[in-house]
């Protein structure tokens, strides 16, 4: 086993000699003073060796002791004590010793923000503290000291911060530091514990060095500020910042000795929080308290630009890469034990946003052990409320739709006409100025839209602007946009005065209805024939359609069972499969006349026409082309269970029905057959008028894989 010795300064040095320790490897920790071995861990396998030590009582100790690791954690401005040891381990070196040096680097962080100043020496710190009036923290320790007492006018006002160890009091009484000005204290300290003594002590002004997370620096940060005192900050050399993490000499030490240290990963307090329409003020109180205590955060660049994290932040956004990160951080830091994380979304979580992934993929980890520690999430306001607060408007009944990253391929023209159409008022997530050409020439030839855009909202630039269509395809600035889209109501005078005028424009009207029932006469029909509405509703339900299923209706003609269909849920992925030229048309027209974005019209006879189609998870046969068994044989192969109707007028086809059952493996076989009358007025009769009798078959097909079950 090597021999190894922990010249110790720091919290990490203290914790890495603790892991050791329960791994059962034998070190020795050197600490400058008796404070410090007062903090140590009484172990059988740690042996502690106190006090300072010089160049050459080092060099002498190391070759005695004949150690082969030396890892020098002490603290980041202990310059020349890590200085030293360099020098005393390159003579071992030189000498032929063999002897490995790691150095155990602390993370520093400190911006240069409003309330801070900062300074390259303590002189030039102390020089300053001239100027300022009133009570001093100084959190610098006693080493300096006598940097800041060289001025009585200084001394008098100071309140030194100092370890409760024997040298640090014998320096405070050495330099003429009076009792009632002497904080004894050990650390960690809080942000509430340093603006408790601001407060008990009349501080205007508090010291202190460029330290890292676990020396504090962050605390007295916001502690200073929410007070607004100025905090003088000593910087570190910078020709000290070379050195390796926590995690990465626990696995140098791993490699030397062969032994597993156990390091367990640092425990993750996960936030997954929507920061709201952009500006700070519009940010929830919890997350303003959640970002001041974070040690990570991740988003998207835009959202984490003006964010201040106690270690690290990332543009990240993508869920893979969100836990890639986490799991690497996470071990990197495990000398914190725990890290708050916080991970930023535009506007609300629930809205349009990768919340929902990012939850998931967080809390599978977090359930598998990937990572450890616990998830919680924050809502913020979204720009949709924004908006409607801004134009005075209700959002409760409006349709809701982003367009926000989505390609002129994805059909989203159409989805856009459907919602406006069939809820008067629409708002829209757009990307930015070019989708909102994109919108102004989709408009360019609708007049009765009313169309209102909000640009940059929450931010001092807000604009709200009602935009022509040809303003909109001239807009050339760049910035965060939100559109809402009104129908302009109609006025008294326009609506129609007769009573059959006014039938027959609400028999043109896209009804509200969730369920199947639209009226024959709002089709485009031609000389097509169309399965009747009595028909259509009863096949239909015989369908039994969920809203994540994928129809095919063979034989699609004017379209009626696949615009009923695609109407009944956006999830609903409809192919209307057709060969004839003029129902082709009519397909086309009543796809745009009824605004169902997830209906596709494919070209072709059946069963050759599916090919290259998601496979179906259920079928509509209205007219198969005389191919119902090849079409059957197709869907037969597939490896799934289908949902099948049929509908058949001739005898001949009717005939077949029976042969399915023979022929294929089905279940839930079911015949039924319609035969429907609608009565008409005749004079001051109602007279019945008898429509053909269709057979409706529907049977749930077994496909190749529950054959091979079965």
């Amino acid at each position: 086993m090597k021999k190894i010795i922990i010249f110790s300064g720091t919290t990490e040095g203290r914790k890495l000699s603790e892991l050791m320790a329960a791994a059962g490897i034998a070190h020795t920790v050197s600490v400058a003073t008796d404070y410090g071995k007062l903090v140590m861990k009484e172990h059988p396998e740690v042996k502690i060796q106190e006090g300072r030590l010089s160049k050459e009582a080092m060099s002498e100790f190391l070759r005695k002791e004949s150690f082969d690791l030396v890892i020098d954690a002490t603290h980041p401005y202990a310059v020349e004590v890590t200085r030293t040891i360099k020098s005393c381990v390159a003579g071992m070196k030189a000498d032929g010793l063999e002897v490995i040096y790691l150095r155990l680097k602390r993370s520093i962080q400190a911006s240069e923000e409003t309330g801070l100043r900062f300074f390259d020496s303590n002189e030039a710190c102390a020089e300053a503290l001239k100027e300022i009036k009133g009570n001093i923290l100084l959190t610098t320790g006693s080493k300096e000291l006598s940097v800041y007492t060289e001025s009585e006018e200084v001394k008098k006002r100071l309140y030194v911060r100092v370890l409760p160890g024997l040298e640090s009091l014998e320096i405070c009484r050495r330099e003429g530091i009076l009792p009632q000005q002497i904080l004894a204290l050990q650390g960690p300290f809080s942000e509430e514990f340093n603006d408790a003594l601001i407060h008990q002590y009349g501080i205007k002004c508090m010291v202190t060095k460029q330290g890292g997370i676990t020396g504090g620096f962050l605390e007295k940060k916001e502690a200073a500020l929410k007070n607004h005192i100025p905090l003088l900050v000593i910087r570190r050399e910078a020709a000290e910042e070379d050195g390796l993490s926590f995690d990465a000499v626990c696995e140098k030490i791993e490699t030397l000795t062969g032994v597993n240290l156990s390091l367990r990963p640092a425990e993750l307090m996960i936030t997954l929080a929507g920061i709201g329409p952009g500006d700070a003020d519009m940010m929830t109180v919890r997350l303003k308290e959640a970002l001041a205590e974070a040690d990570l955060v991740l988003g998207a660049k835009r959202l984490i630009e003006a964010v201040t994290p106690k270690l690290e932040k990332e543009a990240l956004y993508l869920p893979d890469k969100i836990l890639t990160w986490l799991k690497e951080k996470s071990r990197q830091y495990a000398v914190h034990e725990k890290l708050k994380v916080v991970i930023l979304f535009s506007g609300d979580i629930g809205f349009y946003s990768g919340w929902s992934k990012v939850r998931i993929c967080l809390q599978e980890a977090l359930q598998k052990g990937i990572l450890h520690g616990t998830l919680q999430s924050i809502p913020g306001i979204s720009s949709i409320q924004m908006m409607a607060a801004a134009c005075g408007v209700s959002w409760e009944n409006a349709g809701i739709y982003s367009i926000h990253g989505k390609t002129d391929t994805g059909g989203w023209q159409a989805e856009v006409l459907h919602r406006l159409h069939e809820n008067g008022r629409l708002f829209l997530l757009v990307s930015g100025a070019e989708d909102i050409r994109k919108l102004g020439a989709l408009f360019s030839d609708k007049k009765a839209c009313r169309i209102t855009v909000g640009y940059q909202l929450s931010y001092p630039q807000q604009k709200l602007m009602v935009l022509t269509p040809e303003a909109f395809r001239e807009t050339e600035q760049e910035g965060l946009y939100v559109v809402m889209i009104e129908k302009e109501e109609q006025k008294a005078n326009e609506e129609c005065a007769e009573q059959g005028k006014r039938r027959e424009q609400q028999a043109q009207e896209e009804p509200a209805a969730l369920s199947p029932g639209i009226p024959d006469e709002a089709f485009i029909r031609g000389k097509v024939p169309m399965t009747k509405g009595e028909v259509r509703q009863v096949s239909l339900c015989s369908l039994r359609l969920q809203k994540d299923s994928v129809l095919y209706d063979i034989g699609s003609g004017t379209g009626s069972i696949a615009v009923e269909a695609a109407r009944l849920s956006q999830g609903i992925k409809v192919y209307a499969i057709e060969k004839e030229e003029e129902a082709l048309a009519l397909l086309a027209q009543n796809k745009e006349k009824f605004q169902v974005a997830n209906m596709e019209i494919i070209r072709g006879t059946a069963p050759e026409a599916c090919n290259g189609l998601e496979e179906p998870t259920h079928v509509f046969i209205g007219g198969s082309g005389g191919h119902l068994m090849e079409i059957l044989e197709v869907l037969a192969a597939k490896k799934r269970r289908i949902r099948v109707v049929m509908n058949a007028i001739s005898l001949e086809t009717v005939a077949e029905f029976k042969q399915v059952k023979e022929r294929f493996s089905v279940c839930n076989f079911e015949m039924i057959q319609m035969q429907v009358s609608r009565y008409h007025e005749l004079g001051s009769y109602y007279m019945p008028k008898a429509e053909n009798p269709v057979m409706i078959c529907s049977f749930d097909l077994q496909g190749g894989e529950a054959d091979a079950e079965a």
